[in-house]
C-alpha cells in the first residue's frame, strides 16, 4: 500500500485495479489463467483486515477486466465475463446474506452470513 508491503496474501495473479472507498480498500485480481481465469474481488477495511471476499467465473470462462467505472456514491460497475455489466455494490457496514443465494450466478464466496459488498449482474449462458 503506497509502495510499501503489507504483509496480507491474497490468491490472484495480477492486479487490474485498487480503490479505495470511506477508508476501506477494494483490489481486483485476476488468476491469469487461460481459458478459465477468474476475477477475485477483496475489501479490505481501513486497518487492512479482510472484510469481504468474492469470485466470479467458471470453469472453461475466458474472463477479461475491463471498463471499471465509480457509480456514486456507492458503487462501481465493470466487466469481466458473460457479456454482463457488474456492479459491486458497497456497505459502510455489514449486513445480513443468506448463504448460496444472495449472489448471482458466476459467484462464488466463502460460508457468512454477512456481506460487506453486494455483486448485480445477469451473466447470459453459454
Amino acid at each position: 500500500m503506497d509502495g510499501k508491503p503489507t504483509g496480507l496474501i491474497v490468491t490472484g495473479a495480477v492486479l487490474e485495479a485498487a480503490v479505495e472507498w470511506k477508508g476501506c480498500r477494494i483490489a481486483f485480481f485476476t488468476d491469469d489463467i487461460r481459458f478459465e481465469d477468474m476475477l477475485r474481488i477483496y475489501m479490505f477495511s481501513a486497518d487492512m483486515i479482510l472484510a469481504d471476499a468474492a469470485v466470479l467465473g467458471a470453469m472453461y470462462s475466458t474472463g477479461s477486466f475491463s471498463d471499471l467505472s465509480l457509480q456514486p456514491p456507492n458503487a462501481l460497475t465493470f466487466r469481466f465475463f458473460g457479456g454482463t455489466v457488474w456492479r459491486l455494490v458497497l456497505f459502510p457496514e455489514q449486513k445480513f446474506a443468506v448463504p448460496f443465494v444472495s449472489d448471482p450466478r458466476g459467484v462464488t464466496r466463502g460460508f457468512r452470513f454477512f456481506r460487506r459488498f453486494r455483486i448485480e449482474g445477469k451473466p447470459q449462458p453459454g
